[in-house]
């Protein structure tokens, strides 16, 4: 993406959400029976459609009519019910808020380091008072005021200790939307305060009709691999067309099914292709592509319940693999992928020996070593 270009293909511009029709009703139904809580936490898998829902949730709450004063007689005058969260794209009111221009809405995440110039590990406590501020002011809409923090499982102790004093004394016409991957890195009482929706990931159907939304031009059979790979979560799904995760996966069931025997020159030009400067989102992708691989060998090999597959004959190669050695082996490798990918991301190893190691490791558990 050029320089200053928007990305509009994030949970801000996404107008649709598919298969959380019970989250949206019953956010519904408390805004009707005026029952809405100051605090919802949205939570579930990463890529399961929560900052979307969060969006979706916000950009209602800003596009309905004002209050309006007394009827001629003295009483107020009606209001239509709304039958459902959707908005109209075109509105004036909705651009705004994807253009980041509305009044009444604020994005928590975390934000760039001054000193480095490198993205936070967490949301820090300035983020925070941001919030803080703007729900002191009166709303400069004449609506509601909305803020999204996403994801609030990163807010630091300090951050998540502010955000509290918000939920013990929420103001007026303010609601909060709590985006967590990991809830349970959450204070108990910031979860107590607020209402729950927890998402689950989506059935293949739905992954691919968020899929086919997007990429019309995609096959029936990249449709079925990619709802496959992404296990539910249409925001990996997005995230493995975006980074030729289909095409990664091919490279990776090449070369692995015919261990212990591995074509090592192959190998290394994969290894070359995935460690250079550029190649960070295929490199990370790669690492959950394989490991995602490892872990369906588990299930499958512990279980004797073969999983849909990605590709065909993958079923046949995974229990030949399975067979060379006892399950508790690949445990263990699954384990060390995990201590090694930290470790290479925390001392800045060769990315090209990471993955190559990947490979061998595989290979020499295959053997019995």
């Amino acid at each position: 993406m050029a320089d200053g270009e928007i990305d509009t293909s994030g949970p801000r511009f996404t107008h649709q959400v598919f298969g959380h029709e019970s989250a949206e009703r019953t956010f519904l139904d408390a805004y009707n029976q005026e029952r809405l809580h100051h605090a919802w936490l949205i939570s579930g898998p990463k890529g399961v459609g929560k900052a979307t829902l969060a969006w979706k949730f916000a950009k209602f709450l800003l596009t309905q009519p004002l209050e309006t004063g007394p009827g001629l007689f003295g009483d107020a005058l009606p209001q239509e019910t709304p039958a459902s969260l959707d908005v109209e794209p075109e509105s004036p009111e909705v651009q705004r808020i994807e253009a980041g221009g509305h009044g009444g809405l604020r994005l928590i995440e975390r934000t760039q380091n001054e000193k480095t110039g490198k993205l936070r590990n967490d949301i820090v406590i300035g983020d925070i008072r941001k919030v803080i501020s703007f729900f002191s002011q009166t709303s400069a809409e004449g609506g509601w005021r909305v803020a999204i923090v996403d994801a609030a499982d990163e807010m630091n102790t300090n951050a998540a200790n502010a955000l509290l004093k918000i939920l013990e004394e929420p103001p007026e016409k303010s609601i909060l939307f709590l985006v967590a991957h990991a809830p349970g890195r959450l204070l108990p009482t910031i979860k107590s305060r607020c209402r729950a929706l927890k998402l689950q990931t989506l059935p293949e159907e739905s992954v691919q009709a968020v899929l086919a939304s997007r990429h019309p031009t995609l096959g029936s059979e990249e449709l079925v691999a990619l709802s496959r790979l992404s296990e539910g979560a249409p925001g990996r799904a997005l995230e493995l067309v975006a980074h030729d995760g289909a095409a990664l996966y091919h490279q990776m069931s090449n070369l692995i099914q015919d261990l212990p025997r591995l074509n090592v020159p192959a190998v290394h030009q994969l290894a070359v292709k995935l460690g250079g400067v550029k190649a960070d989102a295929q490199y990370r992708m790669f690492i959950q592509i394989y490991r995602g691989w490892l872990e369906r060998l588990i299930r499958q090999s512990a279980t004797n319940n073969e999983a849909p597959e990605i590709l065909d004959g993958e079923s046949r190669h995974i229990s030949r693999i399975s067979a060379l050695c006892g399950v508790d082996r690949f445990v263990d490798l699954w384990e060390k992928v995990g201590v090694l990918v930290m470790r290479a991301d925390a001392v800045n190893l060769d990315r090209k020996q990471v993955i190559v190691s990947l490979f061998t490791s595989l290979a020499a558990v295959a053997r019995g070593q």
